[in-house]
């Protein structure tokens, strides 16, 4: 008898077998991205023609922080509940191909030209393929189901980061824009290679909006977190005079490298421990973090030095917080993937344009900032401050979320919001029901006394009002996070 070699082997172990590597490695091409975006607004000399603090150069950053921004918001409302950047053919090599040359262009000649428009339209299309290329890898990682945990993330992220930051800072200008252009285009070829891998993986299936709608409160508050603290650290980043930091414009590429260098220690330490870092706690840490930044700049000069750089490093870590964050609630089928990683990128991104934008206009205003920038970083210290109450009063809400699978007694409540979520009629909710404690088709039949065929015609109207395929797909979505009956137990 020919027996298939897939039902010897688990389905978990199956999905492990076939997903793109280690954990680890799954983030090397997502890691390129943010390596790219490091690299070409952070490496003191990535513009020929341009120095890294021109006018020129600033303005189209932030133009390309607010086009990914809008892009990232605008991608999530479009692709909605059902649709998948991954399932339009061409958008994987148009929008690598895009940010290649756009990135060639903007390192190599933009600033040549007489008008800066042109490098203004070019580090806008830069922006927008990052939230392209940002989204998609979001859409693979939930289909592979692929741990955001700190020590895999983290030490991806950050090592990748490094390296690709020390090869930038010691190639010569011309050569490092080359560089630093094919960083998306070596992350577009591994995404490649992932989505051949994962292309019969399903995408998670989305839990009932009751049960969602718990995710809701949480999300604003690290949405409103990750928004407040990035207009901060970035005002603050902004505002330090770069002629009284040591090494210049330099100060900007080491700070960038101390960030990357801090964000794989942190993962390294995780993965060593088998510590699986809580990412909530996290946040409150760097907020305290951010406000002694505050502190050492109010002491004056002496400090502004301790004061770049460790706000510097803190912010870099901030801009991970959230993919991990999002990563795992559009995992677990909260939120849709779009929504997961375009809010996890629009709003850090959207911080740091409006940080930046305050600090320039203090800068192009200097009797105003003489008297207004020491009150304002008060005022700074004053919000992160009262940003960590909600930030711990959702610390409960967001273990519950991130828990294991449910218990029994809550596993019957989420069946329950099942049924009434898809229309469910009795007999269906009766079978889900057993199917979810391990119950076979014959011994589901046995027990209700009807016919194996009936059983499965109850199983199949199941599966096509939910929207999955599979017996596993179904006791997975059962099985995710707990609800309100954890709570109480």
């Amino acid at each position: 008898m020919h027996m298939n070699i897939k039902e010897l082997v688990p389905e978990k172990v199956e999905s492990e077998i076939n997903s793109p590597d280690h954990p680890t490695r799954r983030f090397v091409g997502f890691a390129l991205l943010l390596a790219w975006h490091y690299n070409l607004w952070f490496l003191h000399d990535s513009f020929v023609g341009a120095q890294l603090l021109d006018d020129c150069v600033t303005q189209s950053w932030l133009i390309a922080l607010v086009s990914a921004a809008v892009s990232f918001i605008v991608i999530a409302f479009a692709l909605g509940r059902k649709h998948r950047l991954c399932n339009i053919p061409w958008m994987l090599w148009t929008a690598t191909a895009a940010a290649v040359i756009c990135t060639l262009a903007l390192t190599l000649f933009a600033f040549s030209f007489p008008t800066d428009l042109i490098a203004y339209a070019l580090a806008a299309v830069v922006g927008i393929t990052n939230a392209i290329l940002w989204v998609m890898w979001g859409e693979l990682y939930s289909r592979t189901k692929t741990s955001f945990s700190v020590s895999y993330i983290g030490t991806t992220v950050g090592l990748v980061t490094l390296v690709c930051s020390l090869i930038c800072f010691v190639l010569p200008t011309g050569i490092s824009s080359v560089f630093i252009a094919l960083m998306p285009l070596a992350a577009g070829l591994l995404f490649a290679r992932g989505a051949t891998i994962a292309k019969d993986m399903p995408y998670p299936t989305l839990l009932p909006k009751s049960t969602a709608n718990r995710a809701l409160k949480p999300m604003i508050v690290v949405c409103g977190t990750t928004f407040v603290a990035s207009v901060a650290c970035y005002f603050l980043v902004a505002i330090i005079p770069w002629e009284n930091l040591p090494y210049g414009e330099y100060a900007f590429t080491f700070g960038s490298i101390g960030g990357a260098t801090l964000l794989c220690i942190i993962g390294v330490i995780c993965g060593l421990t088998n510590d699986r870092l809580n990412i909530y706690r996290t946040f409150p840490w760097l907020i305290i973090i951010a406000i002694i930044s505050f502190a050492l700049f109010l002491m004056g000069e002496r400090f502004f030095v301790p004061s770049f750089f460790v706000v510097l490093a803190a912010v870099s870590i901030f801009e991970v917080l959230p993919i991990m964050y999002f990563g795992v609630l559009g995992v677990k089928g909260y939120v849709p993937i779009g929504f997961a990683f375009g809010f996890s990128g629009a709003f850090i991104r959207l911080g740091i344009a409006v940080g930046n934008a305050i600090a320039l206009y203090y800068e192009a205003n200097p009797a105003f900032a003489k008297v207004a920038t020491d009150p304002t970083s008060l005022i700074f210290v004053c919000i992160l401050a009262a940003v960590i109450i909600p930030l711990v009063r959702q610390e409960y809400n967001i273990t519950q979320l991130m828990a294991p699978p449910a218990t029994e007694s809550s596993q019957e409540h989420r069946i329950k919001e099942l049924a009434a979520e898809f229309s469910l009629s009795a007999r269906e909710t009766e079978i889900v029901m057993l199917i979810a404690r391990g119950f076979t088709t014959d011994n589901v039949a046995k027990k209700l006394v009807i016919s194996p065929y009936t059983v499965n015609t109850h199983i199949r109207h199941v599966y096509e009002k939910v929207g999955i395929h599979k017996r596993s797909e179904l006791i997975d979505y059962i099985n995710r996070t707990g609800s309100d009956d954890d709570k109480k137990a």
